[in-house]
């Protein structure tokens, strides 16, 4: 086939297809975001739709959302901005492993790089049990202990960056996602280091 050149073209949305139709990437504006494809259905109607971003998704072999890039902004009444940028790479059927972002809001920054653990379950299959615990008869408590249950391994577990104070930190947590280790340079360019026990307390730091 011969290759069609342009200088310049506009378009909402632009999927990118393999040889049997199959979406392997897409392009999208504001209102042409793409839905949470997993099991072949939409498994969270109206996610992301009231978000003011564009960007770019990625699609395994099963065509289901398996990272992107994404950005976006706007301002409020009174002129004040908030800025949102995220590239992000899921596991395999589940949500972000790894993910770069920086958000800006009400004067504040905060940036950097996270690294997650996700449960060994399909997120659709998580999502639906969600849905079953919310709408069941059972307790709030029940709930409260049915949800942890559920999400289990799902849990944050480093951070290098800057945050809305203006500490710049690298830390590590558990595998519940507590902070057991942290280095941090603060505002004032004084550095620390700390060791954490699983209750949050400090038990070691340097100086």
């Amino acid at each position: 086939m011969k290759k069609k050149k342009f200088t310049e073209l506009d378009v909402e949305k632009l999927n990118i297809v393999d040889s049997n139709g199959r979406i392997k990437m897409t392009l999208f504006n504001q209102e042409n975001i793409p839905p949470v494809i997993l099991d072949g259905q939409d498994i969270m109607p109206g996610h992301r739709l009231d978000d003011p971003i564009s960007g770019l998704m990625f699609y395994n072999g099963r065509e289901e959302e398996c990272g992107g890039l994404i950005f976006g902004s706007e301002e409020d009444e009174d002129g004040n901005p908030s800025m949102t940028a995220s590239l992000t790479f899921d596991e395999y059927r589940q949500d972000q492993v790894v993910q770069m972002s920086y958000i800006e809001e009400k004067g504040q920054t905060q940036y950097g790089f996270s690294v997650f653990d996700r449960p060994n379950r399909p997120l659709s299959h998580i999502v639906k049990a969600h849905r079953e615990i919310e709408s069941s008869d059972m307790s709030d408590e029940e709930k409260e202990t049915a949800y942890k249950a559920l999400y289990k391994g799902n849990a944050p577990r480093a951070f290098m960056g800057k945050s809305q104070n203006g500490d710049v930190s690298m830390k590590l947590m558990d595998s519940k996602g507590k902070d057991r280790i942290r280095m941090v340079i603060d505002e004032n360019d004084e550095p620390r280091m700390e060791f954490l026990n699983a209750h949050g307390e400090v038990t070691y730091k340097l100086p």
